[in-house]
């Protein structure tokens, strides 16, 4: 008799795929397990966008799919590390799983290649204050118009000429096979990531911690520790979904160097910093690299209008 393992997901088309590759994962590793998706909307995929932001954006993603671990209705949920809050309810668990995808971000457009080819008073497509900071800190000229909603939607955008380009998270359209709408990425160290971008993780109740030690398998060790190192930077700073806070942390021979990146929401005023230190040191840069920034003026930059 084999077991069963229900997982928890959003019905959008990119949180059904992204819950089917950890579906794949668990039944290659667990062959004695049977895999079910139970869907959800969430209050994150319905809210008005004034509801929205007026809450933060925290975990809006999360509630309804919590509930179902709550309720016993599943036994972990599949979500976008990006979109999980630094700070969980106590109740909860988290790990990462899987290799991380692409973490910059892209630019796509039906007329111009790169970004730097964009004239004046062109029209981005965005609603992310941590883009449209960054895209302010350089172009004082481009127009910002702002979109929510999953990446088909914020496609049609582009494809109904209401903006002149769209950026987004490569992985997103990576994971949709959506790659050939791709026209640049944007380098990561111009256009710092979110924290956890590209990164897949789970989600189970403390009482079914036993669940996620089964699955320990399917953590990658080096995604693990860039994404919690990033997430501990994003952490000191008190934020949401709305705060221009970014973070990306990648290891290459054998060191591990952390960009933070922290704005005014008008791109005015920012600060960026960077910190390299041996992988057998990294434990703790986020944090480290946070106190450098704060001491550098970074939230009195975040309370900046």
């Amino acid at each position: 008799m084999s077991n069963l393992i229900r997982i928890a997901t959003r019905k959008s088309p990119l949180a059904l795929v992204q819950a089917n590759r950890v579906k794949e994962l668990i039944e290659k590793r667990l062959k004695d397990t049977t895999v079910k998706l139970i869907t959800r909307s969430t209050s994150g995929d319905t809210v008005s966008k004034a509801k929205f932001k007026k809450s933060g954006g925290k975990g809006l993603f999360l509630k309804e799919l919590e509930e179902l671990l709550l309720d016993g209705d599943a036994d972990i949920a599949v979500h976008s590390l990006k979109d999980v809050p630094v700070v969980v309810d106590k109740k909860f668990i988290i790990t990462t799983v899987d290799l991380r995808e692409e973490a910059a971000d892209v630019l796509i457009s039906k007329q111009f290649n790169k970004i730097t080819e964009l004239p004046d008073k062109s029209i981005i497509g965005t609603s992310s204050p941590r883009r449209i900071a960054q895209i302010r800190n350089k172009y004082k000229n481009i127009e910002i118009e702002e979109i929510r909603g999953n990446v088909q939607t914020r496609l049609a955008a582009l494809s109904n000429d209401k903006v002149d380009a769209v950026i987004l998270a490569a992985a997103g359209l990576k994971r949709l096979s959506l790659s050939d709408k791709i026209s640049q990425y944007l380098p990561k160290d111009d256009y710092v990531p979110a924290a956890g971008q590209g990164v897949l993780c789970i989600q189970a109740i403390k009482n079914k911690e036993y669940i996620l030690k089964t699955l320990k398998g399917l953590v990658v060790d080096e995604v693990d520790r860039c994404a919690s190192e990033e997430r501990g930077f994003v952490s000191q700073f008190d934020g949401d979904c709305f705060s221009p806070i970014a973070a990306h942390c990648y290891i290459k021979n054998n060191k591990s160097t952390l960009i933070g990146y922290v704005s005014s929401t008008d791109g005015n005023r920012f600060i960026k910093t960077k910190i390299v230190e041996n992988v057998n040191e990294m434990r703790g840069i986020g944090k480290k690299l946070a106190k450098i920034m704060i001491e550098q003026g970074a939230k009195k930059i975040l309370e900046t209008k």
